[in-house]
């Protein structure tokens, strides 16, 4: 959250003499409550198209937080096997498959909102548009969070996506944080001309993990 703040101060400094109105500011949070929304919802999403219950639950590590849950779960034997069942404990065919695809769909939501956002609106930071910015500070804020923190929470999308391809969580961390270190770069420069390509290209891949299957 701290972050957050922090990324709300730079945009108060972002145009020259610009300066927020409360509302300004009610609309960068809102901007920030719709970026959650978004990504809670798109697991919501490919859970139940999945043919997965999804439902709200709170969380209290690594940090309180509202998310969504789905009756998917992964054990891993004494040979170091993962098995996918549902909670009455049923196999499901294509676990991995289906785990990577739901606990992605939040960060893959937030790639491709941060990319309309920055190409439909390239110089938004010395744009007066502090909704728009608050989604683009959540994407951001919360992809650079998985990838800092993520691998402290046991049931957290990090280590679903990790395991589903059975690659290291600081590899998976890595894919994460790339896209948000890119859309920094190119919302504090705009006029770069290879950010842009190689964002895409960072996004393109996360995305085509979950749909390659």
């Amino acid at each position: 959250m701290s972050i957050f703040f922090l990324f709300l101060f730079a945009e108060e400094k972002a145009a020259a003499a610009e300066e927020w109105n409360p509302s300004e500011y009610g609309w960068f949070l809102a901007g920030g409550a719709a970026g959650f929304i978004l990504h809670e919802g798109a697991h919501a999403l490919a859970a139940e198209s999945l043919g997965f219950d999804a439902r709200l639950e709170s969380r209290g590590k690594p940090i309180p937080f509202v998310v969504v849950r789905y009756d998917l779960v992964s054990t891993r034997d004494e040979n170091g096997n993962i098995r996918y069942t549902d909670e009455a404990g049923r196999p499901v065919s294509d676990g991995a498959q289906k785990q990577y695809a739901i606990a992605s769909a939040g960060i893959n939501s937030q790639n491709i909102t941060s990319e309309l956002i920055l190409t439909l609106h390239p110089n938004l930071r010395g744009e007066r548009r502090p909704f728009l910015k608050g989604v683009l500070a959540f994407d951001i804020i919360v992809s650079a969070g998985y990838a800092l923190i993520g691998r402290k929470d046991p049931d957290g999308d990090l280590r679903g996506m990790s395991e589903a391809l059975d690659v290291s969580d600081k590899w998976m961390a890595t894919l994460i944080f790339l896209p948000a270190a890119f859309d920094t770069y190119r919302y504090f420069y705009p006029e770069s001309r290879w950010a842009p390509w190689v964002s895409r290209g960072s996004k393109a891949y996360l995305l085509g993990l979950a749909i390659r299957w």
